[in-house]
């Protein structure tokens, strides 16, 4: 048997770098868990890289995305480096998945793509004549395809297995290689989990329902946070900091810490200290006469952008600020970004509801709203509906839904293709031919609705819909959009319900805004497909449908 390194060309040295791991691959997980093949790593010392490391410079990481069964590649990503930190990710940890090093570009179709990597990326060579031991870090992300029974594709997003990346462990997954040593390395530290945090004391006011302009309103702030004061002269307090109290509810967060807050009448110090372990990442302070900030326009405003005081702040386990020029009762509003292993949010009570339609046949979970309006089946990894003619939500006549119910602040998203029964787009063709998503109060005697979707409203190309119902009236938008597949997302924070679209690996893009403090709180939530017209000719697939809870409309931009 050849020892390594035998028989190579001008390779003079014994030592050679190699994976000193168990396994050499990981899962390659489409979707949700859906195991759609494996990516692989391996080194070869041969490869001269010395355009790339130098002189002399030998050796490649080769990293191979396979996809396994029906599943086909459509492009496939990499970033690599000695660390977390050489993965380009955003402040929050979010991989920036357009700017990761190592692109194939379009390779629709294949099954396979190799990544070469120059060992130098991690501080290694296969040329050096010592090797101290390296944890390469590694992302891998895959856009991938598979051919349904009518010869169109479903599209999935896809990540390498591993430790999740990211303050709210939802920004994709790395993986870590042992290379050119065999003494085991303490894993990477844990990235820490980051929440909102505001500071609460006796008899702080929610912005959630409150009525700061005094006439009489819900001023229809939608986000949780709490507002202090009045604050007199000559007080000397301490109150507590809660991140992830959504609802203002203390018992749904967690107790990071304390704000002292002296005021003499003239200058206010605020000062806080952590508790545990938690670390700040910044903090954004108001402190004046009234019970808010105001924006440019003179309106108050809950956004931290728009406070005076924003600090940028490091792991920092305290901080101190003084406000000066002050007179009178004033009010405090106290907001940071606060980090660490224990902010973790408890799992999502409705992450159980999440389908990705697996099992053909199954739509346990699931019910329906006049069934009698399409055929709708689980196949071939997709929910597919096919409406009856002469059946749509206009006015106050219905059409069909497929729900679950949801109660409470939550996003619901999906990937839909809506096309005609060939499986082009529909438009031109028959009018008012639309897929999408719905939220519904089932209670209401009349249409409460509001829905997104892809398809056919009676113009010449195809259309972003949507749709707001009270009562049997309606206010419609329309926007024009290309091709037969979207990401939809609905979002209901408070009384405002947000409608985003996007195309696969783009960012979200609100289409729609309305404040419904009519629908209850608990509505029918799924997606729909209609044909106001007498031949149908419509399709509607979704590949999943996603629940998730959230608690700011800023959430709604999150993936």
């Amino acid at each position: 048997m050849e020892e390594p390194g035998d028989g190579i060309e001008g390779f003079d040295h014994e030592r050679i770098v190699e994976i000193t791991n168990e396994s050499t691959c990981v899962t390659l997980l489409a979707g949700k868990n859906i195991d759609a093949g494996t990516v692989c790593s391996s080194i070869d010392n041969t490869v001269d890289t010395s355009a790339q490391c130098g002189q002399g410079a030998t050796g490649v990481m080769n990293v191979t995305v396979e996809t396994a069964g029906p599943w086909q590649l459509e492009l496939a990503r990499i970033g690599v480096g000695a660390g977390l930190e050489d993965l380009p990710t955003n402040r929050r940890g979010k991989v920036k998945k357009n700017q990761l090093e190592y692109q194939s570009g379009d390779i629709s179709g294949a099954t396979s793509h190799t990544f070469a990597v120059p060992l130098c990326t991690f501080g290694l060579d296969g040329a050096d004549e010592s090797c101290d031991p390296v944890k390469a870090h590694v992302t891998a992300n895959a856009r991938l395809r598979k051919q349904k029974k009518n010869g169109s594709y479903r599209h999935k997003e896809a990540w390498a297995d591993g430790e999740a990346l990211g303050r709210r462990r939802r920004f994709g997954k790395f993986f870590t290689m042992e290379l050119g040593c065999t003494e085991a390395e303490p894993p990477p530290p844990p990235v820490a989990e980051c929440e909102t945090a505001f500071a609460a004391g006796p008899g702080a006011t929610c912005f959630v329902g409150a009525d700061f302009d005094g006439d009489g309103l819900d001023d229809g702030f939608a986000n949780w946070g709490w507002t202090n004061g009045p604050v007199s002269p000559g007080t000397s307090t301490e109150w507590p900091v809660y991140a992830a109290a959504g609802g203002c509810d203390p018992a749904q967060g967690t107790y990071v810490g304390n704000l002292g807050v002296s005021y003499d009448g003239s200058t206010a110090t605020l000062s806080f200290e952590r508790v545990g372990d938690v670390v700040l990442d910044e903090e954004q302070i108001y402190v004046g006469s009234d019970a808010l900030p105001r924006d440019l326009n003179g309106d108050f405003t809950i956004t931290p952008a728009d406070f005076p005081i924003a600090v940028d702040l490091e792991d920092a386990t305290a901080s101190s600020h003084t406000i000066s020029g002050l007179s009178g009762d004033i009010h405090v509003v106290y907001h940071a970004l606060s980090c660490g292993d224990g902010l973790e949010p408890n799992a999502d009570p409705l992450s159980v509801l999440t389908d990705e339609f697996l099992v053909d046949g199954d739509m346990s979970g699931w019910s329906v709203h006049r069934p009698q309006d399409a055929t709708v089946a689980v196949d071939d990894g997709a929910l597919v509906i096919q409406p009856n003619p002469n059946t749509w939500w206009y006015a106050t006549d219905e059409a069909l839904q497929v729900y679950k119910t949801v109660s409470g602040d939550f996003a619901v998203s999906t990937h839909v293709q809506v096309t005609n029964l060939a499986g082009g787009p529909t438009a031109p063709g028959g009018p008012y031919r639309v897929g999408g998503i719905m939220i519904r109060d089932y209670t209401s005697q009349l249409p409460n609705t509001f829905h997104i979707g892809i398809g056919n409203m009676n113009q010449p190309e195809v259309v972003t819909v949507s749709k707001s119902t009270d009562e049997g009236y309606s206010a419609i938008g329309t926007q024009p959009w290309s091709g037969i597949e979207a990401e939809l997302r609905i979002c209901r924070v408070g009384t405002e319900v947000q409608a985003f679209v996007r195309l696969p690996e783009e960012s979200w893009r609100m289409i729609d805004w309305r404040t419904r403090a009519d629908l209850p709180d608990t509505l029918a939530v799924g997606p729909i497909g209609y044909a106001g017209t007498a031949d149908p000719d419509l399709l509607v697939e979704a590949d999943y449908v996603q629940f998730e809870t959230i608690h700011t409309l800023e959430d709604c931009y999150r993936d």
